[in-house]
């Protein structure tokens, strides 16, 4: 069984599950947020904020594959790419901190250290 972890690029953005690929709850400000719902190009509001993120501060996650399977995934970026931080009532959060946005390990690959 090989691993890999490797950065979240646009070259491997699709290998999110789908439902990751397609949520800016963090990368967008709510109205933004909603908007990009409604308008249904969330996927494309995503793949914006993963290069602007990129060339702007560097990389914002990682990926960890399994035997060349996709197995689970972490979205991380300092507060000023993280819109929706301001939101909640432990703001503001240092600018010199990294949030952690989203992290998951795929149900198949569960109980096998992974996490």
């Amino acid at each position: 069984m090989s691993r890999r972890l490797v950065n979240v690029t646009l070259d491997n953005l699709d290998d999110l599950p789908r439902r990751c690929r397609r949520c800016v709850f963090w990368e967008l400000d709510p109205v933004g947020g909603e908007r990009a719902n409604e308008v249904g190009d969330a996927g494309l509001e995503k793949e914006a904020w993963i290069s602007a993120t990129l060339l702007e501060w560097g990389s914002c996650g990682k990926i960890a594959y399994v035997d060349g399977a996709p197995a689970g995934f972490v979205l991380y970026a300092p507060p000023l790419y993280v819109p929706r931080s301001v939101a909640f009532p432990t703001s503001p959060v240092s600018s010199d901190a990294v949030l952690l946005m989203t992290a998951q390990i795929i149900a198949e690959f569960s109980g096998g250290g992974l996490g």
